[in-house]
C-alpha cells in the first residue's frame, strides 16, 4: 500500500515538478484576451507570464492540497490541477513567439494530458492506478520540461532555482 501512494507521489513530484504554474483554479478568459491583440511573447515574457499565472492562482498550495488529496486515495484535486495545468499551458504557447518555447509548452500538455487520462479512467482507490501511472510515465516526452526549466531560470517552472 505504502509503495503504491509512494509510486504515485514519486510520479506526481517527477511529472508535475516545475508544472506549478498551474491551479485548480480555471484561468480568466479576461486576461488572455488583452495579450491576444499583442505581439507574440519573448521566451523571458513567457516565463513571466507562467509565473504570474501561478501567483495569481496559488498554483503552489493548489499542488500540496493535491499531493495530500493523493495520499489520501482523492485523485479529485489532482485531476483539477492538470486540468488548469493543460489550461495554462496550452494558453501560454499559444501567446509564445518562440517556436522551440511553444513546442516545449505544448508537449508538456500533451504530457500531462496523459497522466489526466489516467486519472480520469479510475477510481481513487483502483489497485492499478499506480500500475497504469507508471506506463504512462514511460511514454512521456522527456525533453520537454527540461527546455523549460533551461529557458526560465528563477521562474516557478525551474525547482533547481526556485526554493520557495
Amino acid at each position: 500500500m505504502l509503495r503504491k501512494i509512494g509510486t504515485v507521489f514519486v510520479l506526481s513530484l517527477t511529472c508535475l515538478t516545475g508544472i506549478t504554474a498551474c491551479s485548480a483554479a480555471k484561468v480568466s478568459t479576461e486576461a488572455s484576451d488583452s495579450r491576444t491583440h499583442e505581439a507574440k511573447l519573448t521566451i523571458q515574457e513567457t516565463c513571466a507570464l507562467l509565473d504570474e499565472l501561478s501567483t495569481q492562482h496559488s498554483s503552489r498550495q493548489e499542488r500540496q492540497i493535491a499531493d495530500m488529496a493523493l495520499m489520501a486515495k482523492n485523485t479529485q484535486p489532482m485531476i483539477e490541477f492538470l486540468e488548469t495545468t493543460i489550461f495554462i499551458f496550452d494558453e501560454v504557447a499559444g501567446q509564445t513567439g518562440d517556436n522551440s518555447m511553444r513546442a516545449a509548452l505544448l508537449a508538456s500538455s500533451n504530457n500531462f494530458q496523459l497522466i489526466l487520462d489516467v486519472f480520469r479512467s479510475h477510481k481513487s482507490d483502483d489497485s492499478i492506478l499506480s500500475a497504469e501511472l507508471k506506463a504512462v510515465e514511460r511514454r512521456l516526452d522527456p525533453t520537454s520540461m527540461p527546455y523549460l526549466k533551461a529557458s526560465c531560470p528563477g521562474s516557478i517552472v525551474n525547482p533547481n532555482t526556485d526554493e520557495q
